[in-house]
């Protein structure tokens, strides 16, 4: 893993995949649900509350939904989880702290599938893949904030070696 991150974990891979991400969260994503907060978005939410926001959609909305998780919103963790796993280890030299986007990575695709899976099922509910989902999204977001502090004091980090 060390001499596959340290082969890919250049600045120009790191600067493709940051403006793929840029473009994900600019232009690709926020098309799959016009004036819509879809539930990837939430810190939290129980199966109830997942229902009942799907309910308020229409069948337009979520459809548009269903087919942004299955394709784009299937994507995106590998585009983010590409460029926070070599930014992180271009900044620690650590491979074991790439876990952190990894772990963002798995649990996006978890909650992706499951609200697929919600969406699918739609109007029938599962408070399998309601409470699934809104586990998943809590998990990702706590990896989330851990990367963004793992990432930030790496920066902090060569700043302070500069001085």
């Amino acid at each position: 893993m060390k001499d596959f991150l340290a082969h890919f974990s250049t600045n120009k891979n790191i600067s493709l995949l940051f403006v793929l991400f840029l473009g994900f969260n600019l232009w690709i994503l926020p098309g799959m649900l016009p004036g819509e907060k879809p539930l990837d978005l939430e810190i939290f939410y129980t199966s109830d509350e997942a229902y009942a926001k799907i309910n308020r959609f229409t069948p337009e909305i979520r459809e548009s939904y269903r087919m942004g998780l299955m394709v784009s919103d299937m994507l995106y963790p590998l585009v983010y989880g590409a460029l926070f796993s070599f930014l992180i280890f271009s900044l620690w030299q650590n491979e074991k702290l790439v876990i952190f986007p990894l772990a963002i990575l798995l649990f996006d695709v978890i909650e992706n599938i499951s609200i697929i899976n919600i969406l699918n099922l739609f109007p029938e509910k599962s408070d399998f893949w309601g409470s699934l989902a809104g586990i998943s999204t809590a998990i990702k977001w706590t990896f989330s904030a851990l990367t963004i502090l793992v990432v930030l004091s790496g920066i902090g980090k060569k700043i302070l070696l500069k001085k």
